[in-house]
């Protein structure tokens, strides 16, 4: 999918969205609070006004949207962005995934649809992994996507490593995430398969980044 199909479709999701939450505001009460966040058990934690709740996820949509199209000339090593197209789009259409997601459970409270919140955003979040892990191990050292440390950012060498093993298990976790979220796990299980699979996607290639570029300082110090 190219940038401009992107644009188009993040707009035509937005204004969809848009339009629901006008349709959806205009039938409940005045008064009614609608969650805007939900937490690690899928309870709702934080409310605002229908009109903020329901506007907000084709807000957020419209700004990844901004963010996406700009971010070819953000990115100071662009020549990095043009070979790591595919991590673009992975990443872009990820995001459009979890709104969709985000708006799937605002529309539930509101209309009393009863639908299993976590079990919703556990599977967005699965399906975003999928799809980001796929591209991730293909991409080149970036300011601002990918898996940006200070070692990654070091050495080409070591982001690439780092990429290709963020990739897998992105993509194991993904899988992972989306098989818990259509079983019929207790919530307190789900919340745990949620939060380790986020820890050991962030964690595991930090510490690996890390590990490889004290492997290469050694080779580099003694070709001096």
């Amino acid at each position: 999918m190219t940038r401009k199909a992107l644009a188009a479709a993040s707009l035509l999701l937005a204004a969809s969205m848009a339009v629901l939450g006008v349709l959806v505001a205009l039938r409940v009460p005045a008064d009614l609070q609608l969650p805007i966040h939900w937490s690690l058990g899928g309870v709702p934690d934080r409310f605002a006004s229908k009109w903020v709740a329901l506007f907000l996820p084709p807000a957020v949509t419209a700004a990844v949207a901004a963010f996406f199209w700009f971010l070819p000339a953000l990115e100071p090593r662009e020549r990095n962005l043009e070979r790591s197209q595919g991590l673009y789009v992975a990443g872009w259409a990820a995001l459009l995934v979890l709104m969709v997601a985000v708006e799937a459970m605002t529309l539930s409270a509101a209309l009393h649809w009863g639908l299993r919140v976590f079990g919703i955003m556990t599977g967005a979040v699965g399906l975003t992994f999928i799809l980001i892990g796929n591209q991730l191990g293909k991409s080149r050292s970036m300011y601002l996507v990918g898996i940006r440390t200070p070692w990654t950012l070091a050495s080409e060498e070591v982001w690439i490593k780092t990429h290709r093993l963020g990739g897998k298990l992105m993509v194991a976790a993904g899988a992972l995430l989306v098989l818990a979220a259509v079983l019929p796990l207790p919530s307190g299980l789900l919340a745990t398969s949620f939060a380790g699979a986020i820890a050991l996607v962030v964690g595991a290639p930090v510490i690996y980044s890390y590990l490889l570029w004290r492997r290469e300082r050694p080779l580099a110090q003694s070709s001096e």
